[in-house]
């Protein structure tokens, strides 16, 4: 069945600022209970899990909407992830901005606005926005749901914006084709969340994350709403903040009408466009050169660094990646560089045995050295009688079911036969 997406959304693009149509699939019971990764819930804690998943070239039709798409989102929300996807912009027509984000584009992805480009760089940092967005989105997210109304109080100060100290989550990268070939350029988490950590308060990466932050609080309120089933609504929230030392704080008191009020707010500055107030090259010139110290100018956020793997669908190599970048190179990097991240982090690479757009064997050699490298971690597999495409219900189920053992492979540690029953497939399965 196809997924539906909680949430719908707009983010500026870091390249530009031109608007980014997001999405963010959710399941109540993924929060409430945790999941055993069968599709059914168990009460185990709470693990916070992540994806984002990136669609094929725009300039070919693709989008957030790709059926191929919507079955990894499917099968990644079946195992208890948070998913996020995102448009990459095209428009042949025009440089919309955020002018009138609700205006749709003639072709390619959606709503998204702005040129696609040759050299695909722009589409990269479109990548990085919303990454970081969801890094940053994901890690304000503090399930579980309190169980009881003696705990609901508990909530108070996460929906204030205390920070509450949380285990680092898993954040997996996928993408499939084009968006598989964006994946493989990605930088690794620490750099992609550097560009984030410091920055002036009136920045594009200022913008991004406060509206990460307005969306984790939504999505508290949408939980705590299903939970108690709307019947809080006149109960106070009140309590104290945890203890930061010699710096006690204090949560003022508000009703759960308040905080869906505040949830109104919230989405509709989501689906507003950004509007700066100074242009970046009317800030003052000390804004340029900023010390640690300088609040009127800085935000300064850390946040816990995700445990990263990485899922490459369908893999463009060359000569077709080159068509995408405009035979240049998309990072200034070589080949050993480039893939130096799948050395290190869990990494599944599926490819269909019948694509005629980069062979299985070309795939093979271009991970042969990583695999045997990686200690385990790099792994890749082949549907031998997949296409590109993944049309076919024999076709999507074996990639589903790929992923699906792949990740109870690192996430439970095993696969076990009752899990492999839970998705069809694995039927026309070889290691590349």
């Amino acid at each position: 069945m196809e997924a539906k997406p909680t949430y719908e959304f707009y983010i500026p693009s870091l390249y530009d600022e031109i608007a980014l149509a997001c999405r963010i699939y959710t399941l109540p019971e993924n929060y409430f209970g945790g999941t055993t990764g069968d599709g059914t819930t168990g009460k185990k804690p709470w693990t916070p899990l992540g994806a984002v998943v990136a669609h094929p070239w725009a300039r070919m039709g693709g989008s957030f909407d790709d059926p191929t798409v919507g079955h990894i989102v499917a099968e990644l929300l079946r195992l208890g992830f948070t998913v996020g996807t995102f448009n990459l912009r095209y428009d042949e027509l025009s440089d919309l901005s955020w002018d009138n984000p609700m205006l749709t584009t003639r072709r390619g992805a959606g709503k998204s606005k702005g040129k696609s480009t040759w050299s695909s760089k722009a589409e990269l940092q479109d990548y990085i926005s919303f990454v970081g967005f969801f890094t940053y989105y994901l890690s304000n997210l503090h399930p579980p749901i309190p169980e009881t109304e003696d705990d609901f109080y508990s909530l108070a100060p996460v929906l204030s914006g205390v920070p509450v100290a949380r285990p680092p989550a898993h954040l997996l990268l996928a993408g499939y084709s084009f968006g598989a070939l964006l994946t493989r350029h990605l930088p690794n988490i620490p750099a992609v969340l550097g560009r984030f950590a410091k920055v002036l308060k009136t920045s594009t990466e200022a913008e991004i994350r406060m509206r990460a932050t307005r969306l984790a609080a939504v999505t508290t309120i949408d939980l705590l709403l299903r939970k108690f089933n709307g019947a809080e609504s006149r109960r106070t929230l009140k309590g104290k903040a945890p203890d930061r030392g010699n710096e006690p704080a204090t949560v003022p008191e508000k009703t759960f009408q308040d905080w869906i009020e505040e949830k109104k707010e919230y989405l509709i500055l989501l689906q507003s466009p950004f509007v700066r107030k100074e242009k970046r090259n009317s800030w003052p010139d000390e804004a340029l050169s900023v010390g640690p110290d300088d609040d009127d100018y800085v935000i300064r956020v850390d946040i816990p660094t995700p445990k990263s793997h990485y899922l490459l669908v369908s893999l463009l190599l060359e000569p077709l990646s080159l068509v995408c970048t405009g035979l240049r190179k998309l990072v200034d990097a070589d080949e050993d560089r480039l893939d130096y991240k799948f050395l290190y982090n869990t990494t599944l690479v599926v490819h269909g045995g019948k694509d005629r757009f980069t062979s299985v064997k070309k795939i093979g050699y271009w991970g042969s050295e990583i695999k045997e490298n990686s200690d385990g971690r790099f792994k890749s597999l082949q549907v031998a009688k997949a296409g590109h495409f993944w049309r076919d219900k024999e076709e999507y189920l074996d990639l589903r079911w790929c992923i699906n053992q792949w990740v109870l492979g690192w996430l439970h540690g095993g696969e076990t036969e009752s899990n492999r029953g839970s998705v069809a497939g694995g039927r026309s399965l070889a290691i590349i």
